[in-house]
């Protein structure tokens, strides 16, 4: 095959795998690996949705190899594997690290007697205590990495308007590991030496054409188990998100062969290298995107009216919401993840960052990060 058909064959499976990839993000929580208790899928949607995502993840098969540049496509940016190793982490890896850290934290709670009786306290540097605008401000970065790292995002190169969001970002990341005795300022992950500048191409696998073949069986067959969402409306059926139809219906179309948009942002005005994809400006008319600057000039604001983060240098008891105390206390260890998440943020934002196309691998940490540790996080914070 010559290379003008050999790029054919990429550019088509690119696209189809956005498009797959679209689909089975959109729902959501993945609702095809539920096991019979929860399940509310019939079997075969189940079953073709579980074939599609192990094509997906196919792509992906290899292992990271030391002296690897971290690819932004598909893995963690901020950090390079735990135990010294030199090679990238994988978004399941980090995933991995993550949930363990988190597993075997001790907490930050301590059982003393004072003035007679046993009480709970917060240890001295066991803990960092937020104050609770602060921190709401912060979790905001949860839903931007969530879509940013979306598989089958298109590929983008971050905006210069990005610099003060990318730098703050940073700036409370390490807000989080000084009262731990972290020695700070830490450098800026954007600038680390490991980022590769380019991405991985999701079509760069061996036998193209046949896992081309392989990938179009398996989308139609996982698209044409989601009914219209007609078909949803007239049903009351509210088991697949309207989104996921609406992508099923793209996939089908594009696998006729007819014209289809394989990605689509939550409002089409919004340009990821200049604005944040998880939302518009608050109570604006037809879904106005917030630009990297409006962001970052509120989060300075915030900032500016609230102390910074601080570990108790006493036991002392825990903030008491039914007072009126609204700060938010985080573990040691759930601190320095949190840290982690905002470096990453500020990676990825970094001016001049280069993406290809997010790979599927990137689904699970993206699911924690609105359902998971994620979801902790919003908890403690409300």
């Amino acid at each position: 095959m010559n290379s003008s058909g050999q790029q054919d064959l990429a550019e088509s499976f690119e696209r189809v795998y956005q498009a797959a990839c679209r689909m089975l993000w959109a729902q959501g929580r993945p609702s095809w690996r539920s096991d019979r208790r929860t399940k509310r899928w019939p079997d075969d949607r189940c079953t073709a949705f579980q074939e599609l995502e192990r094509v997906l993840r196919s792509v992906d098969s290899g292992s990271s190899q030391p002296g690897e540049l971290s690819d932004p496509a598909r893995h963690v940016i901020a950090r390079r594997a735990p135990g010294g190793a030199d090679r990238p982490l994988t978004f399941d890896e980090a995933l991995r690290d993550w949930e363990e850290r988190l597993a075997a934290d001790p907490g930050y709670l301590v059982e003393r007697k004072e003035g007679g009786f046993t009480d709970l306290f917060m240890g001295p540097g066991l803990c960092v205590v937020i104050p609770h605008a602060r921190q709401l401000k912060t979790l905001s970065i949860l839903r931007e990495l969530y879509r940013r790292l979306a598989p089958g995002r298109p590929a983008v190169v971050i905006g210069s308007e990005a610099a003060e969001l990318s730098g703050l970002a940073h700036e409370a990341a390490d807000a989080l590991r000084a009262p731990l005795g972290v020695e700070v300022p830490t450098p800026h992950p954007g600038k680390a030496p490991w980022i590769s500048p380019v991405s991985r191409p999701v079509s760069e696998v061996p036998d193209l054409e046949a896992r081309l073949e392989e990938l179009r069986r398996a989308a139609w067959r996982a698209a044409e188990n989601v009914p219209s969402v007609e078909e949803l409306m007239a049903a009351g059926d509210l088991s697949v998100a309207r989104s996921v139809a609406e992508a099923a219906a793209a996939l089908r179309e594009l696998l006729a062969g007819r014209p289809a948009v394989v990605w689509q942002e939550k409002h089409e005005s919004i340009d990821p290298a200049r604005h944040l994809v998880s939302g518009s400006v608050p109570g604006s008319t037809g879904g106005q995107p917030t630009s990297f600057a409006q962001e970052a000039s509120s989060w300075r604001k915030q900032f500016a009216l609230v102390p910074v983060p601080w570990t108790p240098p006493t036991y002392r008891r825990p903030p008491a919401p039914e007072m009126g105390d609204r700060d938010v206390v985080l573990s040691s260890t759930r601190a320095l993840v949190f840290a982690e998440l905002l470096d990453e943020f500020a990676a990825r934002l970094y001016p001049g960052r280069r993406s290809g196309v997010i790979h599927y691998g990137a689904y699970d940490f993206g699911h924690s990060l609105m359902w998971g540790f994620g979801r902790e996080l919003k908890d403690i914070s409300i």
